[in-house]
């Protein structure tokens, strides 16, 4: 199981680094115009000697007096003081804590060069040095109010000695700090010039790493990174930067909520083919998605009789449906939801306004079947039986009818007749699609009959319109009784008073 690393940081928060060492490169040496011993009044708060030749390197003095013992040597990088004949003290203005220099000494036998730190007269730290080399040996002298150094030959015969790179600081050097990146690594910092970090994590031993350091993958639980620098000269910081993170598992596992299940029979309701009725074995006879115990029709399997029984498949949006009275399929006296397809008899209501519905009917006592596709619209199917034995077509009607409430937009003022504007609102409508089969949409006023053609019958205030979509319909005028042809991409109007505006001109 992967870990994921959440970060935090060390508390108590990381102290801000200590303020860097003062260092003395000796490169702002320079020798007088006059070739004469060294003038180095250049370093403020700091005071150099050579006692022993009787002049002096005073830094702090306004006409400091030459440097007789002093000369221009050779540094690690260009300059560094060279010291022969004499022992150079180094007094500090300030007490200061950690000293560190390179020392040099060229010439003479068995000894090299000694280093005492003095706090008054009182020595504090001292170290030999015995390097012979070009200034490779660096040494480093601690204690509580260092306030001079005195550097001196300690062998026969020796020539000089040379110092180089004198730093000084009045807290302990060096220091180190760990800052938490972006991107998850910890990034190094030093209070000066680095020559090596080394890391640790946890118990382990410290070994050299690099910035940025990237946290390593550990068990779960609070981690420590533990980081020191060293200096040039050698020196490792003595109270290590402590960096804390923590390691976390993955999130608890959730308990997973109980799927929905309306009727409580076992089946969620995402997977249940009938949702409000218990239908544990989800039996679905007809195949049409909805289980037998919804089923509000008979099975949509069922082949259709001319005068009994067509067969509906709901094609898209919702479809309702109303039983003729004293069907067995009529448990409430309204429009309940029709899913899928069913077999309803003849005399039911349909009301597909906000869906589609493909509907097959047969069309003689043999059975043979049409199709339509009806929407947009309230309908009742109505149908006479079919003669037995017979081939004769037998008509299929779908009746339009009216929403409640829709006729009241044909309503009529008793002084003025008919509100302005009312005559072309559409009370209700049906869309049909038919293929080789003889359906007829009665509205108000016309009666539209086409075998194999597509349109929409609008029942308005001031009449029934009918209008072509594909191919060719027949028209009816129930009050002229006279017939019209109409065309694709026309439309014909029979002009009646219907609804509201026909009760009241009555």
């Amino acid at each position: 199981m992967a870990l994921l690393a959440a970060l935090a940081f060390a508390a108590p928060a990381q102290a801000q680094l200590a303020p860097p060492p003062t260092v003395l490169d000796f490169q702002a040496l320079e020798y007088p115009d006059d070739e004469g011993p060294l003038d180095g009044a250049i370093y403020p708060g700091v005071s150099m000697t050579t006692p022993e030749c009787g002049g002096s390197f005073r830094a702090s003095s306004a006409a400091p007096a030459p440097m007789y013992c002093a000369y221009i040597a050779n540094g690690r990088v260009g300059q560094a003081l060279g010291v022969f004949g004499s022992p150079l003290n180094i007094a500090f203005a300030t007490p200061q804590t950690t000293v560190s220099l390179f020392i040099a000494v060229r010439g003479g036998e068995g000894g090299g060069a000694f280093v005492e730190a003095r706090s008054g007269d009182t020595v504090v730290d001292e170290a030999d040095v015995f390097s012979t080399g070009p200034l490779g040996d660096a040494v480093t002298l601690t204690g509580a109010n260092i306030t001079s150094l005195v550097v001196s030959a300690n062998c026969t015969d020796c020539e000089d000695v040379t110092i180089d790179d004198l730093s000084f600081s009045p807290v302990t050097q060096p220091d180190t700090e760990t800052l938490a990146l972006a991107d998850g690594r910890v990034a190094l910092n030093g209070n000066q010039k680095v020559d090596l970090f080394e890391c640790a994590v946890d118990e382990a031993d410290f070994s050299p790493c690099a910035s940025p350091v990237t946290l390593p993958q550990l068990a779960i639980g609070t981690h420590t990174l533990r980081v020191r620098m060293f200096d040039v000269y050698g020196n490792d910081d003595l109270t290590p930067a402590v960096y804390t993170w923590a390691v976390a598992g993955p999130p608890l596992p959730q308990p997973v909520p109980a799927a929905p299940d309306a009727d409580g029979d076992g089946v969620p309701d995402t997977t249940d083919n009938c949702t409000a009725v218990p239908n544990a074995a989800q039996a679905d006879g007809d195949r049409d998605g909805v289980g037998d115990a919804c089923e509000v029709g008979s099975p949509g399997t069922l082949a259709p009789i001319a005068g009994e029984r067509v067969n509906i498949d709901v094609v898209a949006g919702e479809v309702f449906v109303k039983f003729p009275s004293g069907s067995l399929k009529q448990s409430s006296p309204g429009f309940v939801p029709l899913k899928g397809q069913a077999s309803v008899p003849v005399g039911s209501t349909v009301d597909a306004r906000k869906g589609t519905v493909a509907m097959a009917s047969a069309q003689n006592s043999q059975g043979t079947q049409r199709d339509a596709r009806l929407s947009a619209g309230i309908f009742l199917i109505r149908q006479q039986r079919a003669k037995r034995g017979s081939a004769a077509v037998v008509g299929m009607d779908l009746v339009l009818q009216s929403a409640p409430g829709a006729e009241a937009a044909c309503a009529r003022s008793s002084r003025s007749g008919p509100i302005k504007g009312r005559s072309r609102n559409t009370v209700r409508s049906l869309t049909a699609a038919t293929t080789k089969g003889l359906y007829r949409v009665i509205g108000g006023a016309a009666i539209t009959t086409a075998p194999d053609a597509t349109w929409v019958t609008r029942d308005r205030c001031d009449g029934t319109r009918t209008e072509v979509g594909r191919g060719r319909v027949s028209v009816y005028d129930r009050e002229e009784k006279t017939t019209v042809r109409v065309p694709s991409g026309r439309s014909y109007l029979v002009k009646a008073k219907l609804f509201a505006a026909r009760q009241a001109a009555r």
